[in-house]
């Protein structure tokens, strides 16, 4: 199952973005009927599908995933052909579903339906069903409650039509014993590898040699469309540049009305004993003067402050004002030493100022520049506030050029190049302003930006975009300069990347000849030679090429060591597996955590693939020629 999730990638996320269709699909699907005739790209039965109301359904789900998704939404990911194909067959399914459930009298009791109200999540307060929510709810979609109520009812009717084929299913149990047999199996491996790079020095190729290879391979150069773009970047930096430095009485005044941020308070190591009269306490301090050291025992033996008596009288590090009744006892002394007797309340006290962390101030000259940088930064942040709001008004009234807006806001238009619908193109084809490893990469590969070049009012219109928020302190507004077809460089421009191409071709020939001759003795003699450490290999590794993993776990131990030899990207290689551990517990109980429980979900959903598959045959459906022109056009 994960090698399954793991290699299928592509075609599970195709099944995940049909199965997120939203329930009320149905209702949709019932409550238009899709009866027009015009611009029809499927049928069913006497029902059509039209080219406006596929489009409709299409961009509702599109804004769906945009919200959902937020800065993550890629449309060059999401609205490809392959996915509106699917969101199509999800139309029609719905439709052959419900056509059957009217046929055949498939209705929901009323219990189902007050269940499922009761379970809307929109009408949940503090856990429990709410009729005031409930009613905001219906409110808010512009529904009545027999409405919705209907709605439900056809829903869960059409439900009753396709969920018990899904809940039915079972995983039999020999098939999930035999797949956790075999994930949970684990082999001990050796590999060695004959990378391309090491047969590379020594090949020659010849200009005639390159010129054939070029010709025959020349589409595997092929550059897509793509753009270049100007683009004004309003940022920090920016703000900063258009803020004066401020003159030196207003930075002094500055840090006058902040020194306490530039100064180091002073503080001092103290302890102290306290009794009950002043006899006891000049005894005390006269012994303590005569032998400092001897302070924490006569704290222990004389003090009656149970709270630090046993720690030698340590009051700790203080500062002015931490304990203010004594500040003027231990602060007020230049040095350390033993204090006189000092009365606070009805008690007397003997301080001790162990040591002293004198206090200091940084002399302005010392942080005139912090001072400096951080009033500019303080000053630009207001520019910027400034400068973004007239940035928005500008990019609104001006959709022909980016100078108007520059020049108005004291910014520069910048250029940056090899922007496609897909992501952005290495500098070898895009050239030396080349978006892909400049420092302003991380702006152009947001999937925003990139469908905002690709948009009718850009890519086609030719307009500005509008003000595009990189981050709350970044903010981007872009014009396609140049739009560069999708075209087949000559060998002149792609000289390099085609002689390292070929050089690779040829020395991964070499590779695999001397891997197989390596291969052939090493199954004669056994040996392990040349072969790295043994390691353990599973179906859940995830670090090999796809192709060795399965030849690796799919070859016959019933003789070790056993041999396999594989060509993979830029290298050959052996593996020589000599041992195998059946039923290995971790492996297990990985299986049965995370890949079991969704056997039953997995077999549902191919069943039901199935069983409505088959009930498509029953109804009359049919795919015209104008939805192949609609799936496969570009993106909306």
């Amino acid at each position: 199952m994960l090698d399954f999730i793991r290699r299928h990638s592509r075609l599970l996320m195709i099944l995940l973005f049909v199965l997120g269709m939203p329930s009320f699909l149905f209702s949709v699907v019932a409550d238009q009927g899709f009866s027009v005739t015009e611009d029809r790209i499927a049928t069913i039965n006497k029902q059509n599908i039209t080219q406006s109301e596929f489009n409709h359904s299409w961009t509702n789900r599109l804004h769906e995933l945009r919200t959902s998704q937020g800065a993550n939404f890629d449309i060059a990911q999401v609205d490809t052909p392959a996915a509106r194909e699917a969101w199509l067959n999800g139309l029609i399914d719905a439709m052959v579903i419900q056509e059957t459930a009217i046929q055949d009298k498939f209705s929901a009791p009323e219990s189902l339906v007050r269940q499922t109200i009761a379970q809307l999540p929109q009408a949940q307060e503090n856990g429990h069903f709410s009729m005031d929510a409930y009613n905001r709810f219906l409110t808010g979609i512009g529904a009545s409650a027999l409405q919705y109520e209907n709605s439900v009812r056809r829903n869960e009717a059409i439900g009753l039509v396709i969920n018990p084929i899904a809940d039915s299913v079972v995983m039999p149990a020999k098939t999930v014993k035999a797949l956790g047999d075999a994930m949970s199996e684990e082999r001990q491996v050796r590999l060695r590898w004959f990378n391309n790079e090491a047969f590379i020095n020594g090949i020659q190729v010849s200009e005639e040699e390159l010129s054939k290879w070029y010709e025959e391979n020349k589409t595997s150069f092929e550059i897509p469309e793509y753009v270049n773009l100007d683009y004004i970047l309003l940022n920090q930096e920016a703000a900063v540049a258009q803020v004066n430095t401020p003159s030196d009485a207003e930075l002094e005044s500055y840090y006058q009305s902040n020194i306490r941020r530039f100064s180091e308070v002073e503080r001092r190591h103290i302890r102290h004993i306290q009794v009950d009269t002043l006899e006891k306490a000049q005894e005390v301090a006269l012994k303590a003067k005569q032998d400092p050291t001897q302070f924490e025992a006569l704290a222990k033996e004389y003090s009656l402050d149970n709270g630090t008596k046993n720690t030698g009288g340590d009051l700790g590090l203080l500062q002015r004002g931490q304990i203010s009744t004594i500040d003027e006892a231990v602060f007020t002394p230049k040095e350390t030493g033993i204090t006189d007797p000092i009365q606070l309340g009805n008690n007397y006290h003997v301080f001790q100022i162990v040591s002293i962390q004198g206090g200091t101030v940084k002399p302005f000259a010392e942080v005139k520049e912090e001072i400096a940088k951080e009033v500019r930064l303080q000053l630009a942040s207001d520019r910027f506030a400034t400068m973004a709001t007239d940035l928005t008004r500008l990019a609104q009234e001006n959709h022909d050029s980016l100078q108007a807006i520059a020049d108005a806001l004291g910014l520069k238009v910048q250029q940056v190049d090899g922007i496609s619908r897909s992501g952005l193109l290495p500098k070898a084809q895009a050239g030396a302003k080349a978006a892909l490893g400049s420092e302003v990469e991380r702006f152009f590969t947001l999937p925003r930006v990139r469908e905002d070049v690709f948009s009718a009012e850009m890519f086609t219109q030719g307009l500005n975009s509008g003000v595009i928020e990189a981050s709350p302190a970044e903010l981007l507004v872009i014009r396609i300069r140049d739009k560069v077809e999708k075209h087949i460089p000559p060998l002149a421009k792609v000289t390099q990347q085609a002689s390292f191409m070929m050089l690779n071709e040829k020395a991964h020939a070499l590779a695999e000849q001397t891997g197989q001759k390596v291969l052939e003795q090493a199954q004669l003699d056994q040996t392990q030679e040349g072969f790295g450490t043994a390691v353990g290999i599973s179906r859940f590794t995830t670090n090999l090429p796809e192709a060795l993993l399965n030849q690796i776990m799919t070859a016959p131990v019933d003789k070790l060591p056993h041999y396999i030899g594989l060509s993979v990207n830029n290298a050959y290689v052996i593996a020589r597996i000599e041992g195998v551990t059946a039923d290995k517990q971790d492996l297990k109980d990985l299986f049965t955590q995370y890949q079991a429980p969704m056997l039953d979900v997995v077999l549902g959903n191919e069943v039901s693939k199935d069983f409505t598959a088959n009930l498509r045959k029953m109804h009359k459906v049919e795919i015209l020629p104008l939805a192949k022109t609609l799936l496969e056009e570009e993106q909306q």
